[in-house]
C-alpha cells in the first residue's frame, strides 16, 4: 500500500489559533516537548519574521503530537517531535510524505531529538538520505521553580536588556552565532530577553533586580557579562569578560533569564553539550534548575 494514500502527508500550519492549540496539546509531555512548545509559542506570537519557521503536522491526523519545525534563517535547522508511543507513526510520516524534499533542502542539523526517538529517526535518515550521520548528545536543564528570594545586582553594576553594542559583543564572543546578522539578532533582542550586566558607578550599593522594570541599555553601552535567548527559546550565549569572572554574574543572568522567560509562558531551558563540565556544574548549582533529560543533535558524520 502506498503510504501517501493513507494520510501520512504533511501540511504546513499557518494560523495563530492552531499553533497555540498545538502548544496546548503537547504541553503535558514535559520535559520532552520543551523546545517544540517554545517554538510554537514564538511563531504564534508573531515573531516569525525573525525566525522564519515553517511548522508541519500530519495532514489527516488531528490528534497526534507529531510536529516538524524547519527554520529558514541563516543557519537552517530542523526539529522533529513526537510522543514515545508515536515513533512508529513518525517514521511512516518521514518515509511517506514530502519530508524527504524538506530535509534534502537543508544542511543536516536536527536539534532536540529525544533518546526514545533517536535510533528510529537516525536509521530512517540514513536510508532516505543515503549518507552517514552522527549524533551528539546534550543535556537539557530546565528552570522549574521560581525562587522567592530577590535577585540582587552587585554595587557598581546594573542589569539591563542588551542594546545594539551589547548584541554585537554577544555575536563576537559566541562562535555558534557567527552566521547570524547583527540586524537579525537585534530584532530578536527586542522581542526575547537578552540581558547584560553593565558597569554603573552611580549604583553605590547592592540593588534588587526588578523583573518588571528591566530597561534597555543605551545603544553604545557594552556589557561586562551577557546571556541570550536563542531562536528555540533556549537560554544560552553566556559570556563574561575575563576580569569579572568568578563573581557569579553569569549565574545571576541565567537566573534572571529563567524567571523572565517563565513569566511570559515559555519553558526556560538550557542545553549543555557533552564534556562542557563548566556549564553543567553551573546549572547543577543554580536554584530552580534541574537536569530533565538528554537530547541529541544529528549532523553529518565527520
Amino acid at each position: 500500500m502506498n503510504l501517501k494514500e493513507v494520510g501520512f502527508q504533511l501540511r504546513q500550519v499557518l494560523e495563530k489559533e492552531e499553533l497555540l492549540a498545538l502548544a496546548a496539546r503537547i504541553k503535558d509531555n514535559y520535559p520532552y516537548c520543551i523546545e517544540m512548545y517554545n517554538t510554537l509559542l514564538l511563531t504564534a506570537r508573531g515573531l516569525n519574521a525573525c525566525f522564519q519557521y515553517k511548522i508541519y503536522v500530519p495532514r489527516n491526523d488531528h490528534e497526534s503530537h507529531i510536529i516538524i519545525s524547519r527554520s529558514l534563517i541563516e543557519w537552517k535547522n530542523m526539529s522533529i517531535y513526537c510522543r514515545e508511543e508515536e515513533v512508529p507513526l513518525l517514521i511512516k510520516v518521514m518515509k511517506g510524505s514530502h519530508f524527504l524534499d524538506i530535509v534534502k533542502e537543508l544542511p543536516v542539523n536536527i536539534f532536540f531529538i529525544s533518546n526514545y526517538q533517536l535510533d528510529a529517526v537516525l536509521e530512517t535518515l540514513h536510508i532516505i538520505l543515503e549518507r552517514h550521520l552522527q549524533k551528539n548528545q546534550e543535556s537539557c536543564y530546565a528552570y522549574e521553580t521560581r525562587q522567592e528570594s530577590p535577585l540582587r545586582c552587585p554595587a557598581g553594576m546594573k542589569a539591563q536588556r542588551l542594546g545594539r553594542a551589547g548584541v554585537q559583543k554577544m555575536l563576537e564572543s559566541n562562535e555558534n552565532w557567527k552566521v547570524a546578522s547583527l540586524d537579525l539578532t537585534c530584532s530578536l533582542a527586542e522581542n526575547l530577553p537578552m540581558l547584560g550586566i553593565y558597569l554603573d558607578p552611580d549604583v553605590v550599593e547592592e540593588k534588587v533586580i526588578d523583573l518588571n522594570d528591566i530597561s534597555f541599555a543605551e545603544e553604545e553601552a557594552t556589557p561586562i557579562a551577557q546571556v541570550g535567548s536563542t531562536p528555540h527559546g533556549t537560554v544560552g550565549l553566556l559570556w563574561t569578560e575575563v576580569k569579572y569572572r568568578r563573581r557569579g554574574l553569569g549565574s545571576l543572568l541565567v537566573e534572571v533569564m529563567g524567571q523572565l522567560q517563565m513569566s511570559v509562558g515559555y519553558f526556560p531551558h538550557g542545553v549543555v553539550v557533552y564534556n562542557n563540565d563548566a556549564s553543567a556544574q553551573m546549572f547543577e548549582k543554580l536554584p530552580g534548575w534541574r537536569k530533565t533529560h538528554c537530547v541529541n543533535r544529528i549532523i553529518p558524520a565527520q
